[in-house]
């Protein structure tokens, strides 16, 4: 009767091991609490007073230990994904503005009623200077 229940959960564990849980979410972290959910216990289920889940115990450790190593070696591909995309999209918002702004200034250019104040100033002054100078003359 007791090898049925260790049975039980060691199969959870391999299923939570080869992420493939039948109760738990997919991705769930190895625990010695998730273990006992995914065999259909209770979360205290699995307790270290009990001789007999040493060996369980053991292998949940080494499995979860296995886990953290190998979610911590490779990045989180959804969040590359995320950036690359955020990224690509700064990038064409940034080229429709460069475009936008060009297009503005050509706009600008061609309207003949404008004229730029400070060429215009400049322009009197030196006006003004020659004219005096010729009244000195």
């Amino acid at each position: 009767m007791i090898s049925d229940f260790i049975l039980q959960y060691d199969t959870a564990l391999q299923r939570l091991v080869e992420n493939k849980p039948n109760i738990l979410p997919p991705g769930s972290k190895i625990t010695i609490n998730n273990v006992a959910l995914e065999a259909g216990r209770g979360k205290g289920s699995i307790r270290k007073d009990r001789e007999c889940f040493d060996e369980l115990r053991e292998k949940t450790k080494a499995a979860a230990a296995k886990q953290k190593k190998e979610n911590s070696a490779k990045p989180n591909k959804g969040a590359e994904k995320l950036f690359r995309d955020l990224y690509h999209e700064s990038l064409a918002r940034e080229l429709m503005l460069i475009s936008q702004i060009d297009e503005l200034e050509k706009d600008l250019s061609a309207l003949n009623n404008v004229t730029n104040i400070a060429t215009q100033k400049k322009k009197k002054m030196a006006a003004t200077e020659k004219m005096s100078d010729e009244r000195n003359l």
